[in-house]
């Protein structure tokens, strides 16, 4: 014991590091602890689906919404988490997976419905990036989707038409 006050003294700049590293620490479980939702990986997040039928959140925006989501997700923007949204609102009583792409912005929405009232609100952990990493499968629009093959062969078709008229 005596050892542990003589480094101390000896080295009180390593000894400083050390505890304000460990009280963020501290800080940073205790807060992780007292959270109102949960953070669910992506088989957590698919066994939800399969058992409870959440509801699935998409916060991210607009243009990576259409770039590819979640089967059967809603697209709730940040701006749209309100009290007085009545499509949100109606699903208070069932189960919340909230995601966006990266988990960036997701945690203060799940903070958010949890304070409306919203019972379960889960956090897909990693976002969609890490729902894709997974191989999990996504929705996109069509307006965002790549063209299909038909379509790819009538630009390629037609480039080559260009080119023979050209010679």
């Amino acid at each position: 014991m005596e050892r542990i006050f003589e480094f101390i003294g000896n080295h009180p700049v390593l000894t400083g590091i050390f505890g304000v590293v460990l009280l963020a620490w501290i800080i940073y479980e205790v807060s992780r602890l007292t959270r109102p939702w949960k953070e669910v990986d992506t088989l957590g997040a698919v066994r939800m689906i399969n058992r409870e039928e959440p509801i699935i959140l998409d916060v991210s925006n607009s243009t990576d919404f259409a770039k590819g989501h979640i089967h059967g997700a809603l697209h709730m923007p940040p701006s749209k988490i309100e009290a007085g949204n009545q499509q949100l609102l109606k699903h208070k009583d069932r189960p919340v997976i909230v995601y966006c792409k990266n988990g960036q912005v997701s945690p203060q929405m799940a903070t958010r419905l949890s304070r409306l009232g919203f019972a379960s609100v889960s956090l897909l952990s990693g976002g969609l990036t890490q729902w894709q990493a997974d191989q999990q499968p996504v929705t996109r629009h069509k307006g965002a989707a790549k063209p299909d093959r038909k379509e790819r062969k009538k630009k390629k078709d037609a480039k080559g038409k260009q080119g023979d008229e050209a010679n």
